[in-house]
């Protein structure tokens, strides 16, 4: 079954899953502020170059980032959808952090859902 053909509950977590990484989501806000080398995204992020190349596949399979190959160099951006959609888990995560913090079932780490 092709996943475009899939109940929209199953696509959300299948593109809920693109940003649940935080490494992803250091990626993605780098990308924010315009495209970037793999060496760009290794020198703002700090981290390892396999680590980011692993999500940077991670994000184009998932089509939340885009990549222009330029002779030997690969830019990635984000396209504009997707730059919607951070604006929107920004304005989201801001407004829900109060009842996040105060929920029950945290743990050690972030979030309530083990």
């Amino acid at each position: 079954m092709a996943l475009a053909s899939l109940p929209l509950p199953v696509l959300r977590a299948e593109l809920a899953h693109g940003f649940s990484d935080v490494s992803r989501q250091a990626l993605l806000e780098e990308l924010r502020a315009g495209e970037r080398r793999v060496a760009d995204l290794v020198d703002e992020t700090g981290l390892s170059q396999p680590n980011v190349s692993k999500h940077l596949r991670c994000l184009r399979g998932c089509g939340l980032v885009t990549a222009d190959k330029r002779g030997r160099e690969v830019f990635y951006a984000l396209p504009e959808t997707v730059a919607r959609l951070l604006d929107a888990l920004d304005v989201a995560s801001e407004e829900l952090a109060p009842q996040m913090a105060a929920c029950q079932l945290n743990d050690e780490t972030i979030g309530c859902c083990p």
